[in-house]
């Protein structure tokens, strides 16, 4: 007998003063009081195993932080974070973490970024992902013939990774051996400078013949400039897009009535695929810095200051999430924010979700009994803290 599902409470301010009035006896009553941001490390172990009863105290106490131990601001209401997503001559993407990866578009700000943004948005017409999302189904079905075959199967290592990484290099036009050459770093354990040199030094010397740099040449972009788009692709493309996936069986391996549900009517497949996003984004934190002097939900952050956007955060926020931490798949609408806001809104989200769909349906279609290969309270994933965590399954 199946459980009765969730009633949704009518009162979207009544439900979130509920849960919130839930939250602080929760609070109170589970054992050690959560960091204050004055303390709170997002590196500690115990915070990387589990953040969001951290990034909850930190919700009830305010929406931005300044987190003394790190140097920013921390974002985590989700008003403020979509705010300030929408703000982008106020919260400016020219940070570190991006202009190393990118500085066209992605660590870009108008009107650069605008122009590259139109160059690169025709990759991801309708018509290119109709052609990606049959290839992806294709790739699938392969990739899963060991775990069919009886071998117990990581996701990460011999799924989610070699898919995501198939379905871009088709998208750009890499050849098998130059894709292995650009894998090799990343299955060593290389730091993200050694896997960017490796793609540099990989593919510069055929960048004009790629089909994808070839069509980036076209629209008057410089050689260096293409290839810039080039790793943004390849680094965005495949990392977000694992974690996804990953995330996404996990979720359906602690959820059995809603395994249950998607495996009996696929069509819930891409309800299952959003709420995993929304419950595990595969970036927690967005980063910006302050172009100028500002002011966000009451507290001020001076020019040049560092910013954190958690949309793991704002996407379990209750003022705008009834159940938040449930997983629900007639939620609707979902205006989760895992791949960002306004004019930096991940260009490749509709490419992740049909990717993460994908794979689903094909293990789901293929492999309807697979289970965890150990129990699943040994399994610590988190994907946006350790792409090396392993996640095994087994038919």
């Amino acid at each position: 007998m199946r459980r009765p599902r969730i009633t949704v409470l009518s009162s979207l301010p009544f439900a979130a003063r509920a849960w919130r009035l839930a939250s602080r006896l929760r609070r109170k009553l589970s054992g050690p009081r959560r960091l204050d941001a004055e303390t709170l490390d997002l590196s500690a172990p115990e915070v990387v195993s589990d953040p969001f009863p951290h990034y909850e105290n930190l919700r009830l106490r305010g929406a931005v932080h300044f987190l003394p131990r790190h140097g920013f601001w921390l974002v985590v209401g989700f008003d403020e974070v979509h705010a300030a997503l929408m703000r982008p001559e106020v919260f400016s993407n020219r940070v570190a973490d991006y202009t190393q990866v990118d500085d066209v578009l992605l660590g870009a700000d108008p009107p650069a970024h605008t122009a590259a943004r139109r160059v690169v948005a025709p990759l991801f017409s309708t018509q290119a992902l109709e052609a990606e999302a049959a290839f992806a189904e294709s790739a699938a079905e392969r990739l899963l013939q060991p775990l069919l075959a009886g071998r117990e199967f990581d996701v990460l290592r011999d799924y989610a990774s070699p898919l995501v990484e198939e379905v871009i290099a088709h998208l750009v036009g890499l050849d098998e051996g130059l894709l292995a050459t650009i894998r090799a770093p990343r299955l060593a354990g290389a730091s993200i400078e050694q896997q960017l040199a490796a793609i540099d030094s990989s593919v510069v010397t055929v960048a004009a013949g790629l089909p994808v740099c070839k069509r980036l040449l076209s629209t008057g972009l410089e050689h260096t400039q293409a290839l810039s788009l080039f790793r943004l692709l390849w680094v965005a493309g495949t990392t977000t897009t694992r974690r996804a996936i990953a995330s996404s069986v996990l979720l359906l391996l602690k959820n059995p009535d809603a395994r249950r549900r998607v495996t009996s009517d696929p069509s819930l497949v891409p309800a299952f695929v959003e709420e995993a996003i929304r419950l595990h984004p595969p970036e927690h934190l967005l980063s910006r810095v302050a172009a100028v002097e500002s002011e966000l939900a009451g507290v001020k952050i001076p020019a040049g200051g560092a910013v954190k956007l958690c949309v793991a955060s704002a996407n379990r926020d209750p003022a705008r999430f009834e159940h938040p931490d449930a997983l629900i798949l007639e939620r609707t609408p979902n205006r989760q924010l895992s791949f960002g806001g306004g004019i930096h809104r991940c260009v490749g989200a509709s490419l992740a979700r049909l990717e993460a769909a994908a794979a689903l349906r094909a293990l789901l279609r293929l492999a309807p009994d697979f289970r965890a290969a150990r129990p699943l309270d040994a399994l610590g994933f988190v994907g946006f803290a350790n792409d090396t965590e392993r996640l095994e399954i087994q038919t």
